[in-house]
């Protein structure tokens, strides 16, 4: 009888993988056949560049500084596609690269919303200006997938300027969110990933974490937003290195069943927490939160929180 085991492809046989880069400029560039490839000739809008991206080829799509909008041709949502690098300027986290806009994208675990770029498998959001001016709507949504968001201004959207929904693990690093009316960034489902060095201001929540989620939240700067941060429902993120300043009613909330991790002997939270303007941390949760190794002051917070300066010093007090 025959073997059904198949042959190994020889590498010569195996499908490789290419890297590409299409060039677009809303201002200078045309969607015609045989441009794109270099700066001299670039495309016009980014929709017309996913539409050329090939099967099996890894593309990064460079962007012109200008406006990106339904005006200049994009249609919204911007749907990436697996291994796709969306870049515009990471050295100014997109200062002059304006994505403006939003559509309609059927979440699976939220329904219809209104969505600018709707990220992928490894797709990675570097150097843009994302605002979505639409009802409910949000910058970059993250459902179920891994994307590097990461050097972005996220700026007067209607909701949120990233959420994050499914079991995302997206790694979102050293963005500017501002102004967004929402939240700077939500948190939903079962998701976990990172949320590193971003600065969050001048938002509603800085940071949203609910349900049974369990990001890593590290080195980031929130501050003048209504609130901090809020974790609800039964989240366990992990807070470490964070700076929680000014904002205008609670530096940190935790509510229902959720317990946040503010440090442990063996890893000191190391979060800073100063001048909130009602407590630096509230805990509604009606069980103990255990805070080890944070700037954090027993007359700032309120609940059933128990403060620990530090492995080496014994001294407990509980609020």
């Amino acid at each position: 009888m025959p073997s059904s085991t198949l042959p190994t492809p020889t590498p010569s046989q195996q499908l490789e993988t290419k890297t590409q880069i299409l060039y677009v400029d809303s201002e200078q560039g045309a969607d015609t056949a045989n441009t794109g490839k270099t700066q001299a000739s670039p495309l016009r809008t980014i929709t017309y560049a996913l539409q050329q991206a090939p099967q099996n080829t890894t593309i990064t799509i460079q962007l012109a500084p200008g406006q990106y909008t339904v005006e200049k041709g994009e249609t919204f949502p911007i749907e990436l596609k697996p291994g796709v690098t969306l870049r515009g300027n990471e050295q100014n986290r997109g200062e002059g690269v304006v994505l403006r806009g939003g559509g309609l994208y059927n979440s699976r675990t939220w329904a219809g919303q209104s969505v600018t770029v709707l990220a992928a498998k490894d797709t990675k959001i570097l150097g843009l200006t994302i605002t979505n001016p639409k009802t409910r709507g949000t910058g970059v949504w993250v459902e179920s997938t891994n994307p590097l968001v990461r050097n972005n201004t996220f700026i007067n959207s209607n909701r949120d300027g990233v959420f994050v929904s499914g079991k995302g693990i997206p790694l979102i690093e050293n963005n500017l969110f501002a102004n967004n009316q929402g939240n700077g960034i939500s948190v939903t489902r079962e998701a976990k990933g990172e949320i590193r060095s971003n600065i969050i201001e001048q938002t509603g929540y800085g940071i949203s974490i609910g349900q049974t989620t369990a990001p890593l939240v590290i080195d980031n700067q929130i501050r003048e937003n209504l609130d901090g941060l809020v974790i609800s429902e039964a989240a366990r993120p992990i807070l470490r290195g964070n700076m929680i300043a000014n904002n205008r009613r609670d530096g940190l909330v935790a509510t229902s069943e959720s317990q946040p991790d503010l440090g442990t002997v063996s890893d000191p939270g190391n979060n800073i927490f100063q001048s909130n303007g009602r407590y630096d941390v509230h805990n509604f949760t009606g069980e103990k939160l255990l805070a080890i190794g944070n700037q954090l002051k027993g007359d700032r917070v309120a609940g059933l929180v128990v403060l620990k300066p530090s492995s080496t010093n014994n001294r407990t007090a509980t609020y």
